[in-house]
């Protein structure tokens, strides 16, 4: 679970495949030997040297090493800095929010799961962001108030998860804060969802203005029955 949930945040990565200057080291080399042992006083002695750098060039070709050199890929833009730089805090904080679900044991694997989920939405959140910049306020609301006490949530969780066992009223104190912070993850869940599901339905009605202006106009310049 652990690795592909890594693998999830990881952003995308060009690779360029790139062969060993080995070949054109041979060719030369061929070369270079050869205007010191054989003569090459006729074309036809060119041509044949020319020839045989050619086939140690393509045998060496065949054999040499092949590099890839990875590149991180250019994050998505906008075109607007503020809206941009909101959507790179809201993912932050959602691959935040994940690696506190790698650490949970297996024993809080519902917890670790909703906790997944939080991050799921929150990413998706920042994509139909830089899709449609006019939810910046609210998504700037959300990154602002709650995203911090969130984060502060999750890491008193992996404390009080990771204390040992002390006193029983202790014990039992440390039960209670968990399983209100649990149930404050669920809630926050929901309520992430709730936002998403909200601009979506944002962006659905300025679809329908969009479609039903250009209908109008193509009806008035009667390019539509």
């Amino acid at each position: 679970m652990s690795e592909s949930n890594m693998n999830h945040n990881e952003r995308k990565r060009i690779c360029v495949k790139k062969k060993s200057a080995l070949p054109l080291w041979v060719c030369a080399a061929v070369w270079i030997l050869a205007g010191l042992f054989y003569p090459m006083y006729r074309l036809l002695d060119i041509a044949i040297v020319a020839v045989v750098s050619l086939i140690a060039w393509l045998i060496a070709w065949l054999v040499a090493p092949e590099y890839k050199t990875y590149y991180e890929a250019p994050r998505p833009t906008s075109g607007n800095r503020d809206v941009d730089g909101l959507c790179v805090q809201i993912e932050t904080d959602a691959a935040r929010i994940r690696s506190v679900a790698d650490l949970l044991p297996v024993n809080r694997e519902a917890t670790a799961i909703r906790l997944q989920s939080v991050s799921d939405t929150l990413e998706k959140i920042a994509k139909n962001l830089r899709v449609d910049p006019s939810d910046l306020q609210d998504c700037r609301r959300l990154a602002s108030y709650y995203l911090p006490v969130i984060q502060k949530l999750c890491d008193k969780y992996v404390f009080l998860i990771s204390q040992s066992a002390g006193a029983a009223e202790e014990a039992k104190t440390r039960t209670e804060l968990q399983a209100k912070i649990e149930d404050t993850f669920a809630g926050i869940d929901s309520a992430l969802k709730k936002q998403l599901d909200a601009l979506y339905q944002n962006d659905s009605l300025d679809i329908s203005t969009d479609i039903e202006v250009l209908s109008q106009m193509l009806r008035r310049d009667g390019l539509s029955d």
